[in-house]
């Protein structure tokens, strides 16, 4: 009931696949993150140049970025809930990680200009005034780190309900500023007590973190953008699905497209080769329909004969081991095996001594094709024969021998 409460200001807040309710939520997120740290930030900075802290000014701008990490948000939902159109048919849900990108490369240069700052007043000795404030002042940014992991809780649960990753993002950076303001709170209090190089050493600290936290956000964001092998879990979870449909073989070459609030997965599903076209397609249809309901993604779907691709490749592996034994093979490449109705088509290409006689590859093509359909079976044979020379291009292609 607690978490009905929680999100009770969302119209239809359980349909989270729904573009225009992810937006709500993200709209949700961001204000009570804009409100919350505007005023935030205005104690801060009131605060932190009634004593001069470099710590706490730069504490303060920290959560500043925070109001315009979640103004990204707020920008970021708002540009991925618009439908697909001719230029981008997959929607705009990217939208996110653009969004969270940009946020990261705030974040990093917020953090390297107060470490500037702060190594100058770690070197040039200056210290904080108005000290009578300082115990006060150190208190009240102790309990302000409260209200910060409270807003750091509060995006966690709806970034994770909706799983979105810049939700999760902005959650971590209001609990690296709450950590930040229980540092500089620490700093205060203690050049109230005299140790006066606490508030530029804490001044660098928050700093790093900030830079540690810009950082991370950027390095997920741009394997996402550029495309981050799929989540185990999630090939795991489709294999298991495929398993459950009868007359799947198996899948593989299974690939996630990412597109933000959208993703489209792609698969080899394997039948049976007996199989009439309507019946594989009822079976490709039913596996659809599972993935698309277990997993909330959109699927493609290409249907091939199980039979004939892992017969296909035992056949080729009776190839290759008669020309293993053959000596005058010096090494052999491109072995394909091309079924056909009534016999199957095989091509080969040969590598021999470069002074082999036409003769004598013409007897060895004679010796190969007799053995292959003997051990193989009826099958038309075709053989080309390279000669071998280390600079030539054959040579430089893999293959399984080598002088």
């Amino acid at each position: 009931m607690k978490k009905k409460r929680r999100f009770s200001l969302i119209p239809d807040y359980g349909d989270v696949n729904d573009p225009t309710v992810r937006a709500r939520y993200g709209y949700l997120e961001g204000s009570v993150s804009i409100v919350g740290n505007s005023l935030l930030f205005a104690m801060k900075l009131f605060l932190g140049l009634l004593l001069n802290s470099i710590a706490l000014i730069a504490d303060s701008v920290h959560t500043l970025s925070d109001v315009s990490t979640s103004a990204v948000v707020i920008f970021g939902f708002k540009v991925s809930k618009k439908p697909s159109d001719k230029e981008h048919p997959f929607g705009h849900g990217r939208a996110e990680y653009i969004a969270t990108l940009i946020i990261a490369i705030l974040l990093v240069v917020t953090g390297f200009g107060f470490i500037e700052q702060s190594i100058d007043r770690i070197l040039n000795a200056v210290s904080i005034t108005n000290l009578e404030y300082a115990l006060p002042v150190g208190i009240i940014l102790i309990i302000s780190a409260f209200v910060k992991e409270w807003m750091s809780r509060f995006s966690f649960a709806i970034g994770k309900k909706i799983n979105s990753d810049i939700l999760v993002a902005d959650a971590w950076h209001h609990r690296s500023d709450a950590l930040a303001s229980v540092g500089v709170g620490v700093s205060i209090i203690g050049s109230y007590y005299g140790y006066v190089i606490l508030d530029p050493v804490f001044g660098v600290i928050v700093s790093l973190i900030i830079i540690y936290v810009g950082i991370h956000l950027g390095k997920n964001t741009s394997n996402y953008l550029m495309g981050q092998a799929p989540d185990k879990d999630l090939l795991e979870n489709v294999r298991e699905i495929a398993k459950s449909v009868n007359g799947v073989k198996g899948v593989h070459s299974i690939s996630v497209h990412d597109y933000g609030n959208s993703k489209v997965i792609t698969l080899h599903a394997e039948v049976d080769s007996n199989l009439m076209m309507d019946e594989a397609h009822t079976i490709a249809d039913e596996l659809e329909n599972k993935v698309r309901e277990k997993t909330n993604h959109s699927i493609i779907i290409h249907v091939e004969p199980r039979e004939m691709q892992h017969d296909s490749m035992e056949k080729e592996r009776i190839i290759e081991k008669i020309l293993e034994r053959e000596k005058a093979v010096i090494s052999f490449h491109n072995v394909r095996v091309i079924r056909r109705k009534d016999r199957d088509d095989i091509k080969m290409h040969l590598v021999v001594d470069k002074n082999m006689a036409v003769k004598d590859t013409h007897n060895l093509s004679d010796k190969l094709e007799s053995v292959i359909r003997k051990e193989y079976g009826p099958c038309n044979i075709d053989i080309h024969f390279d000669p071998c020379n280390r600079e030539c291009n054959v040579c430089l292609m893999p293959c399984k021998k080598k002088l």
